[in-house]
């Protein structure tokens, strides 16, 4: 009787220990659930500061203007004050704070001792309220419930390489060939206020004016011929052709016309450009297009000039390629980026252009001629670089760049080719400097990255 006495009080102790257990195990699974919705709102948090950060810009290409009114007690500046998640209740953002959380998104510079350490890269020069290594350290608070989850992150833009020119010539070699007698190749800087689609609305900014064409400093080895003078063969003894080349003057101040604003200059050469391909291309928003001999690369547009037009490369099957591309505008600049073959004999087109085309952001052909047979407009950078390459505008073709032009080769003893050329018959060519531009290209997702996610 006692034996059986006390395994009943046993028992009972074990019943109620399990049942005090399973009381708590729905307030445990609350906790679990309200943790992980707090992590999804500091995400949610991290996308949305990414987004202004991106949209955030000066003529440094820095996040200067996201870093004011820090100072030292208090070095984070709130992007975002208790974000909601729109559309997830009725009732408006309150209802939405109550039911579904918030996040709240600050941001500081890299100006700490230890940040070295968490970004990579030295913070020498930086300060509490100035950026001038292009990178911050991001903070999104998820909080739901009771519950709070801290992200943070290193957010880091890739900057511009420097452009001195309109057209930028800056690799090993610099063959030129201009059979068109007027065209035009302004250095000076020009902007747009509105309807930038009409080319007659964009006009002289009053800002600091840029070379016409830019060329590496020294001599091309395989002629014994400095890069200036080559260029300029194509155009001296032609008084339409040096009328259509303006920009800095190199022998005085103010802006001229001809050989004088063909000029050399040191900030633009083919190493530094590959350093800022190479940075950009590692960054895991940059899709890749490979163009091969075997199928070449076509853009084709249409009678009005599109941003989104076919592209194609003229095989079928698994190598096949026949899709709508994306080229951006001046509201949502993109990163198109096309990666050719390496072909001695100077004979592959990375990329055909036909028909009407339009884009703005940075469009780079890597290890491929680029031709433009059809009607071309870009908004922004583009870049032609890269083994055994260069840029041709053909007959019939009409060309509009605002921004910068870029066209570099990296083989010094390539075979006879040109990395500029402009045929005779050319309907039309234009290419104006534009700091307008250049700054809207600091807006492209494409040369920003996150790294070193921290949880707290």
């Amino acid at each position: 009787m006692i034996l059986s006495l006390m395994m009943l009080l046993a028992l009972t102790g074990l019943v109620v220990a399990f049942l005090a257990a399973s009381a708590l195990e729905p307030q445990i699974s609350r906790n679990v659930a309200d943790a992980a919705r707090a992590r999804y709102l500091a995400e949610t948090g991290i996308e949305s500061g990414f987004n202004l950060l991106v949209n955030t810009s000066d003529g440094s290409q820095s996040f200067t203007s996201a870093l004011a009114g820090a100072t030292a007690t208090a070095p984070w500046v709130t992007l975002i004050n208790s974000g909601t998640l729109a559309n997830v209740t009725t009732g408006g953002a309150a209802a939405e704070t109550t039911f579904a959380g918030t996040y709240t998104v600050s941001v500081r510079n890299d100006s700490q001792a230890g940040d070295p350490t968490l970004t990579g890269q030295s913070n020498a020069g930086e300060t509490l309220t100035t950026d001038a290594n292009k990178i911050v350290v991001m903070r999104s608070i998820g909080a739901f419930n009771g519950a709070t989850k801290t992200l943070e992150v290193v957010v880091k833009r890739q900057p511009l390489p420097p452009f001195p020119g309109a057209v930028n010539i800056p690799g090993l070699q610099s063959d030129t060939f201009i059979n068109k007698t007027s065209f035009t190749i302004d250095g000076r800087d020009y902007s747009c206020a509105s309807n930038c689609d009409t080319q007659s609305n964009w006009v002289l900014s009053g800002g600091a004016a840029k070379y016409g064409i830019a060329t590496n400093t020294g001599t091309q080895t395989n002629i014994g011929r400095t890069y200036e003078a080559n260029v300029e063969s194509a155009v001296s003894g032609s008084s339409s052709k040096l009328a259509s080349i303006t920009g800095r003057s190199q022998t005085g101040s103010g802006t001229t016309t001809g050989l004088n604003t063909i000029a050399p200059d040191s900030s633009l050469n083919s190493t530094i450009l590959q350093q800022y391909l190479d940075a950009v291309k590692s960054f895991p928003g940059t899709t890749i297009l490979q163009s091969t001999q075997a199928c070449p690369m076509q853009l084709t547009g249409g009678g009005t000039p599109t941003n989104t037009p076919t592209l194609t490369n003229g095989c079928t099957g698994a190598t096949g390629v026949n899709q709508t591309l994306n080229l951006g505008s001046r509201t949502d600049p993109r990163l198109v980026y096309f990666k050719g073959d390496t072909d001695p004999s100077s004979l592959f087109t990375g990329l055909t252009l036909n028909s009407g085309i339009k884009g703005a952001g940075i469009l780079v052909i890597e290890d491929g001629d680029v031709k433009n047979l059809g009607n071309f407009t870009w908004d922004g950078v583009v870049i032609v670089t890269g083994h055994y390459v260069g840029s041709g505008f053909m007959s019939g073709s009409n060309t509009t760049v605002r921004g910068a032009f870029v066209s570099s080769e990296v083989e010094g003893s390539e075979n006879p080719g040109y990395e500029f050329y402009l045929d005779a018959l050319a309907s039309n060519f234009l290419i104006q400097s534009s700091q307008q531009m250049l700054d809207l290209v600091q807006l492209t997702r494409g040369t920003h990255t996150l790294t070193n996610l921290r949880e707290y």
